[in-house]
């Protein structure tokens, strides 16, 4: 009884406003969002600040940044006000009149892979979403998604923590590139004489590439890299006239046309194929706004 006594004392009202702030970090956004003036934002965050007994939104430098206590609150409030909803409104996901922030976490070679065909599809069903693109380690990713400052990230995530959900949406393989020259009429190179060539590496973070290395030091080989880079839209353009050798994720070649004078063989030894996930927080498993980006992210990745 004394629970719900102290309950009625809160404005719940401030807890959508809450939950707007931390979508947003900025209140003037908050505020347009919410149909609400800035200044009854900021009145409201006040008050806010004064019932958690923290800052919740501070300035550093040009840029608002939530305290750990707000990103603590992130995913909880998020849960409760859909369940709320679920509760009172029945609501209904219309994305053609939605009006939010999707955050999702993926490297530059997801964002190559999937944002040509996901855009789109965004663009054309909910012109008024805004996505945020962000890239990290994967650790960092996943620490992102679990703290609910990501709503999905999409890479090769070998390992999950609790509380984190997955689905594959592809495999992927690699391929091989170099100067027609270096194979001499062959259709590939022997094992021996691909690990003595002088390899271009791409290292990115989360890059398919970066796992091919490891797999060969499990295998007690190693390759003889010559040169690294970290842009693998260009990488196959740098063959052409050199001895050269690229081992790269299939798909990133997919849009490109395979530069003249360049052939494409299979690795002269099985490597290790890659599942390509998305993943998110367990707790946003039925929120209808983020089913649907799970639902197109798994669109983009099949067309």
């Amino acid at each position: 009884m004394q629970q719900i006594h102290e309950l009625r004392r809160i404005d719940l009202n401030l807890l959508v406003v809450l939950d707007a702030l931390l979508e947003e970090r900025h209140v003037s956004r908050a505020a347009q969002r919410l149909a609400m003036t800035q200044p009854a934002v900021s009145h409201a965050l006040a008050r806010l600040r004064d019932l958690l007994g923290d800052p919740l939104l501070v300035r550093v430098r040009n840029e608002m940044r939530l305290t750990s206590r707000a990103l603590e609150l992130a995913e909880p409030l998020r849960d409760s006000l859909a369940g709320i909803r679920r509760l009172v409104l029945s609501e209904r996901f219309e994305p053609a009149h939605a009006e939010l922030t999707l955050r999702l976490g993926m490297s530059d070679y997801g964002a190559w892979v999937l944002l040509p065909t996901l855009l789109p599809l965004l663009r054309r069903e909910a012109p008024g979403i805004r996505l945020e693109i962000r890239q990290d380690s994967r650790l960092e990713m996943l620490r992102q998604v679990a703290a609910g400052e990501l709503d999905c990230a999409a890479g090769v995530f070998p390992l999950l923590p609790e509380g984190l959900r997955a689905q594959r949406l592809f495999e992927e393989r690699f391929v091989c590139l170099t100067a027609a020259d270096n194979l001499a009429g062959r259709s590939s190179l022997p094992l021996q004489e691909y690990l003595a060539a002088p390899h271009l590496r791409v290292a990115l973070q989360q890059s398919p590439a970066e796992e091919i290395d490891s797999h060969l030091q499990n295998l007690g080989l190693q390759r003889r890299v010559a040169v690294t880079l970290p842009h693998f839209t260009v990488a196959p353009e740098l063959l052409a006239g050199t001895d050269l050798v690229l081992t790269i994720a299939e798909r990133t070649l997919r849009r490109s046309h395979l530069p003249e004078g360049l052939v494409q063989f299979e690795p002269p030894l099985e490597l290790a194929r890659l599942d390509f996930v998305q993943v998110w927080p367990s707790g946003s498993q039925d929120d209808p706004a983020r089913r649907w980006l799970r639902e197109r992210l798994q669109q983009a990745a099949s067309g």
